[in-house]
């Protein structure tokens, strides 16, 4: 196995309710590997929940905190780091991500995240795009149409995650990964 790539980390992107935080939690534990969530990190050094943000400073100072947050975590090895939805929309950040990693592409349909989120929404204060929708699946199905492109060219990886439980998605990601490093 190369050593270099080793190092590398394993970096997930997608639309909220893709179940990034989850899977990663999943990969992190069984790769051994530490697990980072970019919105988390943002909450804990603001002392302010993402909606906060949002409502104190608007969009456009969540996404430079995000990139700022990038420029800080891109250079760590051996994590597994779940991204806010919103992080292709800054082509720096990916290109940093992609320098000391691997990016997989959690892609699912617009019921797939309709149900995740409903799952839990009424209690999550990490997702004031969605937050305020007169008809959520109308704005996700909107909000992931004008991503998507972005998506598909950022991702080294599609991984479809529809209709699949958070471990064989965890497994699939894992299974890729570990084949990269032995023809590294």
């Amino acid at each position: 196995m190369n050593e270099e790539f080793l190092k590398k980390n394993i970096v997930l992107i997608g639309m909220s309710g893709a179940g990034k935080s989850t899977v990663g939690k999943y990969i992190g534990q069984k790769l051994n590997m530490e697990f980072i969530d970019t919105d988390d990190m943002i909450i804990e050094s603001t002392g302010k929940t993402i909606d906060r943000i949002f409502e104190e400073h608007g969009e456009e100072f969540f996404r430079f905190l995000e990139s700022d947050l990038i420029k800080r975590i891109y250079l760590l090895e051996r994590k597994v780091i779940a991204t806010g939805g919103g992080i292709i929309l800054n082509s720096n950040n990916i290109q940093l991500l992609k320098e000391k990693g691997v990016l997989f592409f959690l892609s699912a349909k617009v019921d797939t995240l309709l149900k995740n989120l409903l799952s839990g929404l009424c209690t999550d204060d990490r997702r004031p795009l969605l937050k305020n929708a007169q008809n959520l699946h109308e704005t996700i199905r909107n909000l992931y149409i004008s991503r998507k492109n972005k998506y598909l060219s950022s991702a080294d990886y599609i991984i479809d995650v529809d209709e699949k439980p958070f471990n064989l998605v965890g497994d699939e990601i894992i299974s890729i990964f570990k084949s990269l490093s032995s023809c590294s």
